[in-house]
């Protein structure tokens, strides 16, 4: 009877362990992922850049994630979960980073290769982040939601500077900090779009209307930023959109939406530097040729590790072609990121930089018809839309992609774990 009593408290304490453990495995950390929150919102607002004499030496964006990271590294020890690099993105993000460690060496201009390469390792140690504390449908439809708020900060305050006559290039229209550029700019809010549609689409209709609104600002700030690039980018992403409908009707609208946007931005579009007419003859058309030229010659130079991450705007007066006579002789960045990486870590940088985008492209795809697929279809378009962009802007070094991509890689994780589920409950 004794022996009964034991056996039953044991198998009792065994069930209690049981239970409790994978509950909190589960969930994953906590505390890092509400500072993985604050540090997105940080992000966006560029309150160090607002308030700069007042907070700017605090750092607090840097400090937010590292804080992120260690208590991530806390909680994952806490809950038994061992740390999480989805193959082949992350391995082929890290490897990306040691290319550009070891490019520094032999960078042009070293100092500023070695503070680009540094601050690229505080993006991926955030896509890391990203990776290991979003582990459910619910915290990833938190992060695309915290980011859609984000992009608020941008949207509302490129619209502003329009509104107040302060203009970049004599009529176009940016914000501040990593938004100043309005390429940049442009394409941040762009790839946002579809993560906005995804999450009103799970949402109530007092919460969509407000998203609704949020992506119609979005918009307007794309449009008052007059960037060629960001509106190429926004109708390839939008077109691939209304083509994965499977509704005809929907894909009919799509298509006449389409084209009233394009009437409506020829009608009003509003570019001192050239419209989106007479492209051959426009400067800053010009100037983007050149810098691929010019990135081209960098990567038959320096082949292997390039001239330097960031270097290819130090490096470009000295590999412009004479016959751009385009009145770019001075420093630019090469305006294509999968050149720009070329040039400025060689072949060694582009294999890993190429695998990891379109792995990520890839896994976002192949999740489209499983348990999360309205999520992987807005990551995947989000990441077409920064493909397109990048054809026309050196965005290799922006937070963007790489947030893409570890939402991706946590996507994945969350659908592979509910498939298994499923599967073991059958």
């Amino acid at each position: 009877m004794a022996h009964s009593f034991e056996y039953q408290l044991a198998l009792k304490r065994s069930h209690t362990w049981v239970r409790e453990v994978p509950a909190v495995s589960a969930e994953g950390p906590k505390i890092a992922f509400k500072l993985l929150l604050l540090f997105l919102l940080t992000l966006y607002s560029n309150i160090a850049v607002i308030y700069k004499e007042q907070i700017d030496a605090y750092r607090p964006a840097l400090v937010i994630a590292v804080a992120a990271l260690f208590m991530m590294v806390i909680e994952l020890g806490q809950n038994r979960q061992r740390f999480r690099l989805m193959w082949p993105q992350g391995a082929m993000l890290i490897a990306f980073l040691g290319v550009c460690v070891v490019s520094t060496f032999g960078a042009i201009y070293v100092r500023h290769s070695v503070e680009q390469t540094s601050d690229f390792a505080k993006i991926v140690l955030v896509y890391l982040l990203l990776e290991n504390v979003i582990t459910s449908e619910r915290r990833l439809r938190t992060v695309m939601f915290t980011m859609i708020i984000g992009g608020l900060f941008p949207a509302i305050g490129t619209i502003h500077r329009y509104v107040s006559g302060v203009f970049i290039e004599g009529s176009r229209a940016a914000w501040r900090g990593i938004f100043s550029n309005p390429n940049e700019d442009a394409y941040a809010l762009v790839i946002l779009i579809p993560l906005a549609l995804a999450v009103a689409n799970k949402l109530g209709w007092l919460t969509r209307l407000a998203i609704w609104t949020a992506v119609a600002t979005y918009l307007l700030a794309i449009f008052l930023t007059f960037s060629r690039g960001g509106l190429i980018g926004l109708f390839g992403m939008l077109g691939l959109m209304g083509w994965k409908q499977k509704s005809m009707v929907v894909k009919a609208g799509m298509v006449a939406a389409l084209l009233i946007g394009l009437i409506v931005i020829g009608m009003f579009w509003n570019r001192n530097s050239g419209g989106l007419t007479g492209i051959k003859n426009d400067t800053t058309v010009n100037q983007r040729l050149a810098t691929f030229k010019a990135g081209v010659l960098m990567f038959m130079h320096n082949p292997l590790l390039g001239v330097g991450p960031g270097d290819s705007m130090v490096a470009y007066p000295l590999y412009v072609p004479k016959e751009a006579h385009c009145g770019c002789q001075d420093q630019l960045v090469v305006h294509n990121s999968f050149i720009q990486v070329l040039a400025e870590t060689g072949i060694f940088g582009f294999i890993p930089f190429t695998i990891f985008v379109f792995s990520s492209l890839y896994h976002a795809w192949a999740l489209e018809k499983g348990p999360i697929g309205t999520y992987a279809m807005a990551l995947e378009l989000a990441l077409v839309g920064f493909v397109m962009c990048s054809l026309s802007g050196g965005f290799t070094y922006t937070w963007w992609p790489y947030l893409l991509a570890g939402l991706t890689a946590a996507a994945k994780r969350i659908g592979d774990s509910v498939n298994t589920e499923n599967a073991h409950a059958v």
